[in-house]
Formats: structure tokens, C-alpha cells, sequence
């Protein structure tokens, strides 16, 4: 459009044409409005519009809310008006085309006296329901009874003019945010003669205020806590935004920031050289527009000694901006650097070592690359494997052993495929000793450490014996010598007594029982060295750590060790379980009953009022290798991730006080349908909830399949459909060809077949056409949006005008919402229920009414006539494809109409069906989404 400074003839010509074309040549315009007709910018707009202002050809003026109108002086376009008349027509229409405010008049008590078509827009009303009514009409019920229309008033009348900012109430009820200004009107002799007022809608300005506010904020917050120094430079260098990091690591406050410069900071290369200006990363942005990622480099900062850095550097373009500006994310790697020179460091002078190490090291030892060839190997190694090292340096291992294959080839390969260490032992037979081996693997290759282990394996085996013995009974079993000093328990009896093996191994048997029991133990062992009649058991109470008491059951018995000595052997039971199971059989019963009843799959738990897990089992903890014990006494908070805490939380604080409920989501791989409720004692009262999980994942899948399955079936009825309305075309043409031409050599039968085959082939291709229709549902349907079935049922009536007046029909509706949804696909639902209504309405005239009514989020709108009905055993086949129950000849069709209507009502998430009896008319009731308040939504 040109220079800032002047505008081209042309756009001035643009905008004369522009006012010429109004409904009123002298209607006031804003700058927005310009730029919107003449595509330009607003800039230009305003600049045009007031040279021409300037100029004399327009007025301007500028409104209390800081607006600027223009417009085109009314004694320009009626020079024989007189000059008050001009005056007083141009500004009463000024105030009525001006619509983005409410410009009206009040009396001096208040009540409204004039009205414009911005006042219409924004408060609702017409003038006919406003004018002569008081204006706190508008105002909050609050408001009004703080008395804020009063002071408002009386405040324009005492100051001559007042401003004010808050909700206000419009005709339909719904609140909008107002900016206001009364000025109060006084005669020439200071009389109060009324007021005037200007109401501007800033609702959206409010929102998008607030909007921006929580922006702003979020953005410092990130800018405060990401753990990398951000600052924006201007094109000389200049820091004029940083966080904290960043100023910290330049020594500076945040009033430095306009004056510091990157170029007061030495930059340098890895070798230590400088980087010139023209290469760092922000100039590089400046000039190429493009961002640098990864550019590392080192710096000397003020009392700092030299740092390595990593910038990332891209363009920022702010409108506001007089130049272009850059933002850079620097972090400090000098650790990483440093790290990297010690490895570096280390790695020189461990292959320095290595081959010290190798013939140094006990263990036979042998490195492979990654084709398995032989690239080390120690003394050790080639003795095992019987050849020299010059004879197996690089071969391939499985060449020189073949028979190595079966056995370690699985293991070095798993070593190799995860990169994690692998042990493993295998059985050597031609050598018969056991071999232990210690794969570790690179990527380069594997090292592989190996020693005769058979010793070792014999004791194993011989300990295992006694430890299956020891540890694999769930009884604690002790051993203490001639003094009573334990020298071995196992662990179930550290469980037991709550101390640690170690706390317990060299203490006396005082530390867990008392005298009293210790004398019963030890006149019952004389007793048995007597006559070997005794009784070995024994009933105590068992001390634990904590000071409880845990009533237990031992049997004992004498062994001799190699060295003569006597040391007694002792088997301790808990007894808890036995003497506490009368009291809890009940409540166990009860518990797993419930667990039995209520189980799908999956897993099963119960929890108490600290969400913390009784009693849990399944088949899906066993799949994830998860031991039901370990999970029994831990919590939510001990169990899962935070976010998911505060996704289920909820649902076990109301199964506990009595809710059921169910709900699905993703964890560990799974997709988890999960069942609530609450679980009741002998005394009817809520102690414990119950969760019921299902995994549904194969289901949830199978699904996803079926999708795909049915959009490749609509594409195959698509493809196959289309390919057949062709040679259907040329049956039809050429059937009516021959009827044309040979019409005088058919007799009545032949022209009647050739009526009934043309007849056929329409009725072919209207069903063609609709199962066309029915497979583009979900792939040719618009977007959802807000949807008015008011407009829609009425666009229907007016398709189907000629029969409803040739049935006489009657249709009548209740009010209608709007719904969310394609109204395309939505008025064809209306227009099949209604066209079926007429044709299946029997002798009488059709009675057809549409009724509605909210459920939840959805709509449900019903359609009843009273028509001659449909048996209940088909409501279900007749929403399928070609599913008729009467003749072409009865009532003619495609037989696709329903199943139509069911397709589109389920892309809309909803449901539809019927209910009817033969004779008793039919009622179609669908139910679609309504519009959220969010989008407008004020119904209920």
C-alpha cells in the first residue's frame, strides 16, 4: 500500500467508492472495517482514512471508549439541507450504524428513551420491549441491591459524566462484561434533562486479557525453572531479556541488561583460538534466519575462570520490535568436557595395560569381535582350549569348536543382542569339570572370562541340600549349643522374632524367651535322655524386637557335633494364625465370597480406609511376576506414579463411602477396565472396598481391527457401487433406445417388460446411490459444529412440501436445541424419519410430531406418528441394509433409509431405535451430542 508516509491515490479512491457503496452514504466506519473491505492493513486503513480527513472529504471523531469513527459529512450529499438538520441527521446515524456499542438515551429518572441497533445486538432487546422501562434492567440482581444504577446516576449527574466496568444482563438472560460511560445532559440553564450512555461488550477482551495474563505467567515460571541459561539479544549484541540463570552467569542485574553486549565476552574454539563475532552462534541466526543447535564453545566470563558452553540459538520475530531479535539456551558442559578428557585419558592408558592385565589375571580369559573371530586370548585360555594363541588368533570361534555352538552360542548372542553382562556355567565333559563364564559385551565385540568352578559347585550342591531344608520351611528353626547361645536360625525364625540373623547368631536364648521357658526346654531334654519317652513340643510366648508378645509352638531335638559337643536343634511355630481363626473365619468367608462373586479376570484386591491393599490376587499379577504378598499392607502412595494417584483416587474414597462405580485406563502395558465398590462387615457397615481389574487390552485392540476392517469395507462398497451405476447406465439406455425405436414392432407384453426392466434398473441405481450414500457416512461426512434443528427440520419440511400437501400431513415440533454434529448428515436423518412417517401413515391423514429432550450430554429426539406401525420382533432388521417388511408394490423404497440414519447416528456417538406396535403408529427417538456451554450452550 506504500511508504509509511504517504498513501497512493488509489486506496483514497478505494475508500471514497467505499462510503458511496454504504447503505447510508454518511454511516461512520472504523479502521477495521476498512481494512476488512479493501484487504489491506489496519495501519493502512488508518492512515488513509485520515488524509482524507485531513483533506476535508471525511469527519472523524473519536468515541469514549477510544474508538475512532469517520464518516462522510451529510451537507456533501444534501446541500439543501439546512445546517442544523444536517447536523442532527448525520449524528442520529451515527448512533444507529454504529454497532459494536450501545448508544442510548435515558430521562432523567432513568428509564430508557431512545435505543440504536448496537444497543439491540448486545443487550437483546427490541425497542419496542425496552424503551420506557428503567435501566438497571441490565444490571446483576447484586447490583441492583447494592444500589450501583442509583450511584451510577447520581454520580453523572454530580460530576457530568461517569465510567463503569462490570457484568450487566442481557434480554436471554446470559451475562456479558461491560464497559460504561453516562454523561448527563443539562439544559442551558444547568437543568438536568437526562443522560446518555454508551455501553461497550469487552467479555472478549476480558477473556483474551486473562488469557494473556496466565501466559505471561506461565512463561516466567519456565523461563525461571528450566535448569539452562535463556536470553534474547538484539541485533547489536545486545541482552535485553534474561532469566536468572543467565544473569547469574554473567555477573549482572537485571537493570545491566540494556546496556550489556555479547561482544564484551571472549569466545573460543576447542583448540583455544577465537571465534570472530561474525561466526558465534547469534550473528549466524541474524544473518541466516535459520537456528544453530549444539554449538559448543568456550568463554571467559567475569569472575569466572574459562567455561565450556552448548547454545542453541533460533530467530525470534516480535511484530512490536524494531529489529530483529534472537534466543539462545546455553548450558554449561564443562564437567562434560572434562569428563570426556579424563576418559579419553583413561582409555590411552587402559590399552596401555591391557595386555599386562591379561597375563596377570587367574582367570582363563579371551576376547571376540563382533564376526566371533579371536582377537585375545591368555596362557590360561589356550591351555583350556588346548592350542597355542598364534593358532586361534582370528579364527572364528565356532570354526575352531563346532561343537561349542549348542552350548554357548545362545549366551554369547543374548550378551550381544542386549549389551548387558551374561554368567553362566556349563558342565565340560570331555574334561569333567564345571566351568563358570563371565561374558561382557561392546560394540565391538565380547570379553570372556572363564575358571574351573567344580570345587566350588560340590560344596554348593552339598549346603543347597541343608539350605532347601532350612529355608524352604516356613517354620523358624534354630540351633544353640550346651549354653544356650543360638549359632544358626534361619530366616523364618529372624521373621519371627522381628531381629536381624546376625542380631541373633551369638545371643543368648534370653533375648526371645524367658527363664521360665528355657527351664521347661531343658528339663523336657533331660527327660528325653532318660527314656526317649518325652514329649518334645513345647508351647511359649515368643519376645520380638519390638516388645510384643507372639505365642508360638517348638520342637526340639540333640545333636552331636564333630567335636563332641551336645547342640540343640528347634523347630518354632506362630500359633497367632490358630488361635486368632475362629474370630476371622467369618470375616474371611465373607471377604473372598465377595471376591469370588465379583471377579471377571485380571486381579482382585480388597483395601481399608488408608487405601492400603488387605488382601489381593489374580491371574494378571502373575503374569507380571508380581507376588499378591508383596502388594498386601502397601498403599496408593507407596504403589503407583502420582499422576495416576490422582486419576483413581477418587473412585476408592467413594467406593468407601458406598458408590459403585467403574472406569478404564493404560497402565504397564495394559488397557485396564476396573470395577469399584464397597464391601460391608457382619454388622452392615462399610470397612473395605473392592477393586475389580480386567485387562481388555486384546479387546481394546480386536476393536481398533475392526475399525480398520469396516473402513476398508466402506471403500470396497464405495469402489463397487460406483463401478456398477455404469454398465446400469447403459441397461437403462439401451432399454429405452429399443423402446423408442421399435415401440410400433412390441406388442402390450413386450413394452411391459421393457417397462418392468427399465423399472428394476432404477430402482437398482437408487439403491446403488444409496449404498453409496451409506458407505461415505464416515469418510465424506463435514466437520461437527454447532447445529440449529430448528433450521434443520425446517429446511426438511420445505424439501418435502409436495407430500405433505398431497397427504395432508400435519407436522408440528416442540422447540428444538442446537446439538453438535454435521447438519448435512443430520437433516437426511430428519428427512428419512419424516418421509417414512408419510408414506407408512395409512388411510388417515399423517399425524407426525417431533418432541425432544435432554439426557445428560446428549439430546434425544423423538419422531411419533400415528401410523400403521411395526411388529417389536423387527425394531432390530429393520436398521439393517435392504431390510424391508413390505412389497415394492405396498410401499415403495430402497430398503437403506434406516440403516442411513443408523450410520450417521452413530458417527454422532449416539443411538438410535424404535418403539411401535402394529397399528399403533411408530415413535424413532435418536440421540445426539448437544453443544457444550463452552460453544453457547444455554439450554437446559
Amino acid at each position: 500500500m506504500g511508504s509509511p508516509d504517504s498513501t497512493p491515490d488509489e486506496t483514497l479512491q478505494e475508500i471514497r467508492t467505499l462510503f458511496t457503496h454504504l447503505d447510508k452514504p454518511s454511516q461512520p466506519v472504523t479502521a477495521a472495517t476498512v481494512a476488512e473491505k479493501l484487504e489491506c492493513t489496519r495501519q493502512t486503513a488508518h492512515q488513509s482514512l485520515q488524509e482524507l480527513a485531513d483533506r476535508g472529504d471525511l469527519q472523524t471523531s473519536e468515541l469514549h471508549g477510544g474508538t475512532r469513527v469517520w464518516w462522510r459529512p451529510e451537507n456533501e450529499i444534501e446541500d439543501h439541507v439546512s445546517d442544523e438538520q444536517p447536523e442532527q441527521t448525520e449524528f442520529q446515524a451515527f448512533v444507529n450504524a454504529v454497532t459494536d456499542y450501545a448508544i442510548f438515551m435515558l430521562n432523567p429518572d432513568g428509564t430508557v428513551a431512545s435505543w440504536n441497533k448496537g444497543v439491540e445486538r448486545i443487550k437483546g432487546y427490541q425497542e419496542s420491549e425496552i424503551v420506557g422501562k428503567h435501566f438497571s434492567t441490565f444490571y446483576t440482581d447484586d447490583d441492583i441491591e447494592e444500589g450501583v444504577p442509583e450511584e451510577n446516576l447520581e454520580a453523572a449527574a454530580a460530576e457530568g459524566r461517569t465510567t463503569d466496568e462490570g457484568w450487566r444482563v442481557r434480554n436471554d438472560g446470559s451475562r456479558f462484561w461491560a464497559y460504561v460511560t453516562i454523561t448527563a445532559i443539562h439544559d442551558d440553564d444547568g437543568t438536568l434533562q437526562g443522560f446518555t450512555k454508551v455501553t461497550r461488550d469487552m467479555t472478549e477482551r476480558r477473556e483474551f486479557e486473562q488469557q494473556l495474563r496466565k501466559e505471561r505467567d506461565l512463561t516466567e515460571q519456565i523461563l525461571e525453572t528450566v535448569p539452562v541459561s535463556i536470553g534474547v539479544f538484539d541485533s547489536d549484541g545486545h541482552l535485553v531479556r534474561a532469566n536468572s540463570r543467565m544473569l547469574a552467569r554473567h555477573g549482572l542485574d537485571a537493570s545491566d541488561l540494556p546496556e550489556y553486549s555479547l561482544t564484551s565476552v571472549d569466545v573460543y574454539d576447542a583448540e583455544g583460538d577465537p571465534i570472530p563475532t561474525a561466526e558465534q552462534p547469534w550473528m549466524q541466526v541474524l544473518e541466516t534466519g535459520e537456528s544453530v543447535h549444539g554449538f559448543q564453545c568456550q568463554v571467559e566470563l567475569p569472575n569466572s575462570s574459562r567455561q565450556w558452553l552448548s547454545i542453541n540459538a533460533a530467530p525470534l520475530e516480535i511484530e512490536s520490535a524494531n529489529s530483529d531479535r534472537v534466543v539462545a539456551a546455553v548450558e554449561d558442559i564443562s564437567e562434560q568436557k572434562e569428563r570426556e578428557r579424563q576418559l579419553e585419558q583413561q582409555k590411552t592408558e587402559l590399552e596401555t595395560q591391557l595386555s599386562e592385565i591379561l597375563g596377570r589375571i587367574s582367570d582363563a580369559f579371551y576376547a571376540l569381535d563382533d564376526e566371533w573371530r579371536f582377537t585375545h586370548l591368555n596362557d590360561q585360555a589356550a591351555e583350556i582350549m588346548g592350542q597355542s594363541r598364534e593358532e586361534l588368533l582370528d579364527q572364528e570361534v565356532w570354526d575352531v569348536f563346532p561343537d561349542a555352538v549348542d552350548t554357548y552360542k545362545e549366551h554369547f548372542q543374548r550378551a550381544m543382542d542386549t549389551q548387558e553382562p551374561v554368567t553362566f556355567e556349563v558342565f565340560a565333559e570331555g574334561r569333567e569339570v564345571w566351568l563358570e563364564f563371565n561374558v561382557y559385551p561392546s560394540e565391538s565385540g565380547l570379553s570372556i572370562y572363564f575358571r574351573d568352578v567344580t570345587d566350588r559347585k560340590e560344596r554348593e550342591r552339598t549346603l543347597a541340600k541343608y539350605e532347601t531344608i532350612v529355608e524352604t520351611v516356613k517354620d523358624g528353626i534354630y540351633v544353640k549349643d550346651e549354653d544356650g547361645y543360638f549359632t544358626m536360625v534361619n530366616d523364618a525364625y529372624a521373621d519371627l522374632t522381628g531381629y536381624e540373623k546376625d542380631e541373633l547368631v551369638g545371643a543368648h536364648a534370653s533375648l526371645v524367651v524367658d527363664e521360665d521357658t528355657i527351664e521347661q526346654a531343658k528339663e523336657r531334654k533331660a527327660a528325653m535322655a532318660d527314656d526317649g519317652a518325652s514329649d518334645p513340643t513345647l508351647e511359649a510366648v515368643v519376645q520380638t524386637v519390638d516388645d510384643e508378645n507372639v505365642p508360638a509352638e517348638a520342637t526340639f531335638a540333640t545333636i552331636e557335633t564333630h567335636s563332641g559337643e551336645t547342640e540343640q536343634v528347634g523347630v518354632v511355630r506362630d500359633i497367632s494364625d490358630r488361635l486368632e481363626y475362629q474370630r476371622k473365619i467369618e470375616e474371611s468367608e465373607r471377604r473372598y465370597r465377595t471376591l469370588a462373586e465379583n471377579f471377571p479376570n485380571g486381579a482382585v484386591a480388597l483395601f481399608n480406609e488408608d487405601l492400603e491393599y488387605t488382601a489381593v490376587g489374580g491371574q494378571l499379577l502373575e503374569v507380571e511376576g508380581v507376588d499378591p504378598e508383596d502388594r498386601v499392607g502397601q498403599s496408593l502412595f507407596e504403589l503407583y506414579p502420582e499422576d495416576l494417584i490422582h486419576e483413581i483416587e477418587p473412585y476408592f474414597h467413594a467406593a468407601l463411602n458406598g458408590d459403585e462405580d467403574s472406569f478404564e485406563l493404560d497402565f504397564a502395558g495394559y488397557h485396564l477396565l476396573n470395577h469399584i465398590l464397597p464391601v460391608t462387615n457382619a454388622d452392615n457397615e462399610i470397612d473395605t472396598g473392592m477393586l475389580v481389574v480386567q485387562d481388555v487390552t486384546e479387546r481394546k485392540e480386536y476393536e481398533r481391527q475392526l475399525e480398520e476392517s469396516n473402513e476398508r469395507l466402506e471403500q470396497f462398497a464405495y469402489a463397487a457401487s460406483h463401478d456398477l451405476q455404469e454398465p446400469l447406465r447403459m441397461v437403462t439406455s439401451y432399454l429405452q433406445l429399443l423402446d423408442q425405436r421399435y415401440t410400433d414392432d412390441l406388442d402390450e407384453d413386450a413394452r411391459e417388460f421393457i417397462e418392468f426392466a427399465v423399472d428394476g434398473a432404477e430402482r437398482m441405481r437408487e439403491m446403488i446411490e444409496g449404498l453409496l450414500e451409506y458407505s461415505r457416512v464416515d469418510t465424506q461426512g463435514d466437520p461437527f459444529e454447532s447445529v440449529d434443528l430448528e433450521m434443520v427440520l425446517s429446511d426438511v419440511q420445505d424439501d418435502l412440501q409436495l407430500q405433505i400437501e398431497e397427504s395432508n400431513a400435519e407436522i408440528t415440533a416442540e422447540s428444538l436445541p442446537r446439538v453438535e454434529g454435521d447438519p448435512g448428515q443430520l437433516r437426511q436423518v430428519f428427512q428419512n424419519l419424516l418421509d417414512n412417517a408419510i408414506e407408512y401413515s395409512g388411510d388417515e391423514p399423517p399425524q407426525v410430531h417431533v418432541a425432544v429432550e435432554r439426557d445428560g450430554a446428549m439430546w434425544e429426539v423423538s419422531v411419533h406418528d400415528e401410523g400403521i406401525g411395526i411388529d417389536p420382533d423387527e425394531a432390530d432388521r429393520i436398521f439393517d441394509v435392504f431390510q424391508r417388511l413390505h412389497s415394492q408394490e405396498e410401499h415403495s423404497g430402497t430398503g437403506i433409509g434406516l440403516a442411513l440414519c443408523r450410520r450417521i447416528i452413530e458417527r454422532h456417538d449416539g443411538k438410535i431405535w424404535v418403539e411401535s406396535s402394529p397399528g399403533e403408529g411408530a415413535t424413532f427417538s435418536f440421540t445426539v451430542p448437544a453443544v457444550s456451554e463452552i460453544d453457547g450452550d444455554t439450554e437446559e
